[in-house]
């Protein structure tokens, strides 16, 4: 699969030159195994995940292993970036990480899901990384930008099926208010 490919490149280029400082990235792996996530987080790499087997998957075709993923700790982040093989709404991929079902509602990547709080910060706080800005952005604190929403819902205490139904009522980006459905009048 690619992975193995893009991961023996990184490992060919770092026999001649060091790699470790530029923060190598792999992306849409459903299939990739415990060795090749230690060979990459040994180049300094990292995994940018989606959920796109929400849409397409099988138990035979699932993947990615989330729940091995964060357990090793090897930089990774969540998103959601392709209309052709993904949905992209945010909250469908959320979903699939935390119940491990696909559309169809039948569970096809068990003993790999992983909590609320972690994949809602594999979408926050873990993507700065990934722009070397962690001190700019990722979580809400005092010197980093104002990036936050309102959420329709309580996102922790939902039921799983509701998870696909969050919307956000208010968005600030930087600071500044993008979107608002009213809730501020």
């Amino acid at each position: 699969t690619d992975f193995i490919a893009e991961i023996q490149a990184f490992e060919a280029a770092h026999a001649q030159f060091p790699i470790t400082d530029l923060r190598w990235v792999v992306a849409h792996v459903p299939f990739i195994t415990e060795e090749y996530v230690n060979r990459l987080k040994a180049l300094g790499g990292g995994l940018s995940l989606t959920g796109w087997r929400y849409l397409a998957g099988t138990p035979a075709q699932n993947g990615p292993p989330f729940r091995m993923i964060v357990d090793n700790g090897i930089p990774a982040g969540m998103s959601s970036d392709g209309m052709q093989i993904a949905p992209m709404n945010p909250w469908l991929h959320m979903y699939y990480a935390t119940t491990g079902r696909n559309a169809r509602g039948q569970l096809i990547n068990d003993g790999q899901q992983i909590t609320r709080e972690e994949v809602l910060r594999l979408y926050t706080r873990d993507n700065g990384w990934f722009l070397r800005e962690e001190d700019q952005l990722g979580s809400i604190e005092e010197g980093k930008l104002a990036d936050l929403v309102v959420l329709d819902r309580d996102y922790f205490t939902v039921p799983d099926e509701q998870l696909k139904h969050i919307r956000s009522e208010l968005t600030l980006v930087g600071g500044r208010i993008v979107y608002d459905t009213g809730v501020l009048t």
